[in-house]
């Protein structure tokens, strides 16, 4: 079998780890004979075009080229006709339009999506060591990560002393500016990503469900959301 490089591979990358989920596409797409074309996120194109300026004198002319811009520039990507493949991480509803627009010249793709992640919590465990595991799985990076924990299943032998675990160590974590001495979670990335928290946030309580620790926004600046 003789493995040929694709060709140009676009790669539309996500704002929650900027720099390392572009280089997992970057790295790979090079390496098999590739060129690529990088989108980074409009909320986070700065990093990745340093990268982009550091790389000028390593990389020949035109293999690495990265291009920043708003919501028109992902479509533009999907459905050029130079573009023969596309590498896009993102929530679902996104990859879903990638997928159709990309479709339209058989474009190969590869979507890592959104995820609706579950824990389940068996009654053999050690509570108070878990509950802190639990509770990073789930709120690591602000809880902007697509393989972070969203719902739990716990037997219901251990169900009430884990949830007051889970309480009592929530509030040793301190919400702040990162820069702040001490501060273990920063805001939400963005004003949209923000208000979608908040929506869910009044969704629940519309719902009727009972909130144990939280479920208000912060009363000063910044997309805080207090834990």
């Amino acid at each position: 079998t003789r493995h040929v490089p694709i060709g140009v591979v676009g790669a539309i990358a996500p704002w929650n780890f900027p720099i390392i989920l572009a280089m997992f596409k970057v790295a790979p797409a090079l390496l098999a004979g590739n060129t690529m074309v990088l989108k980074p996120s409009p909320f986070t194109p700065l990093t990745t075009l340093k990268i982009g300026e550091l790389l000028r004198g390593v990389l020949p002319d035109g293999v690495l080229n990265i291009v920043s811009g708003g919501d028109d520039l992902g479509p533009w990507m999907t459905s050029h006709p130079g573009i023969d493949k596309i590498s896009f991480t993102g929530s679902t509803a996104t990859g879903r339009k990638v997928m159709a627009s990309a479709s339209s010249s058989l474009k190969r793709v590869t979507l890592e999506l959104g995820g609706n992640d579950a824990a389940i919590v068996l009654p053999d465990i050690d509570v108070e060591q878990v509950a802190e595991q639990l509770f990073w799985a789930a709120f690591r990076n602000t809880g902007q990560i697509c393989i972070a924990t969203k719902r739990m299943y716990v037997h219901k032998d251990i169900y009430e002393p884990l949830k007051a675990a889970l309480v009592a160590y929530a509030r040793t974590v301190k919400v702040g500016d990162g820069a702040e001495q001490g501060s273990q979670i920063g805001p939400i990335n963005n004003k949209m990503q923000y208000q979608r928290v908040l929506e869910l946030i009044a969704d629940a309580k519309d719902k009727g469900y009972k909130f144990v620790r939280g479920g208000d926004a912060a009363s000063g600046p910044g997309y805080f959301v207090p834990i």
